[in-house]
């Protein structure tokens, strides 16, 4: 594979914009960064957080794969028109591609789960319906736009095929399924993975919890997902999405840059 690895930035202990450092310490070649809250502003709007960031990238070398947007978990990503949250959903998702394209980073993510769930069939109209709108606001800025939910394979074509955008693709990751549904992770992967992006998360957990054990020490089949891949010579962004930080994976190590250090050591090793 010809791949590039990364971590969310909100993984890194203590996050911040000195996560760049760390990440470039590790060896990485890049990491995502996360749009931010509505409770907070979505601190990553600001031009002046933008401007630390493209500043800290500079200095330490590394790349930004793409920008998450983490709080559909609390926001639903469908809000209708006369919800009074729509304009500020409006402002939210907009803001993410203008930030995107400002930085100069290719890909804007959105997480579907939670309160951006759309399991019903009105649900996922009025989710494609958004999609369609930001994939055609990201579109003269080169901008793609990617959906990452807990879904069947037969409900996320059915996205796929409902939004119809070329900038439009679903984001894999290597433990979801695993957690949140009955799916089997590697028959989701061979079923979403022509209308894949290039980017990708992977962790590991413990039965019943998620983003807590080392990659390839937990229940997740991470070394089938990596198969796969190898099988297809994927070539893109593979990126960590532990939280090192959490219980109970804090309480593996003492010192949370261990354990970021031996995800690294681990996914360089499956991924040669």
């Amino acid at each position: 594979m010809n791949v590039k690895l990364g971590i969310c930035n909100f993984c890194v202990p203590g996050t911040g914009v000195f996560a760049p450092q760390i990440v470039s310490e590790m060896g990485l070649d890049g990491m995502s960064l996360e749009f931010g809250s509505y409770e907070h502003g979505w601190a990553l709007s600001q031009k002046k957080i933008q401007d630390l960031y493209l500043d800290a990238q500079q200095k330490y070398g590394i790349e930004y794969a793409n920008i998450g947007c983490s709080d559909g978990d609390n926001v639903p990503f469908f809000t209708p028109e006369g919800d009074p949250m729509y304009d500020a959903v409006n402002h939210w998702v907009t803001k993410a591609v203008d930030a995107a394209e400002y930085m100069k980073i290719p890909m804007v993510f959105f997480s579907n789960f939670n309160a951006s769930l759309a399991d019903t069939e009105e649900k996922l109209e009025l989710t494609a319906k958004r999609y369609r709108y930001l994939c055609d606001y990201a579109a003269d800025k080169g901008i793609e736009i990617s959906c990452e939910n807990p879904l069947s394979v037969e409900k996320q074509l059915q996205l796929v095929d409902m939004v119809d955008r070329e900038n439009f693709s679903l984001f894999y990751d290597s433990d979801n399924y695993t957690y949140f549904t009955e799916y089997k992770q590697v028959d989701v992967l061979k079923g979403i993975y022509p209308h894949m992006g290039s980017q990708l998360h992977v962790k590991d957990s413990t039965k019943g919890c998620i983003a807590n054990a080392v990659i390839g020490t937990g229940v997740a089949d991470f070394y089938g997902s990596i198969d796969y891949l190898k099988q297809q010579n994927y070539e893109g962004w593979i990126i960590l999405e532990n939280l090192y930080e959490l219980a109970p994976m804090r309480h593996l190590n003492p010192d949370y840059f261990e354990l970021m250090k031996e995800d690294v050591r681990v996914l360089k090793e499956a991924t040669k």
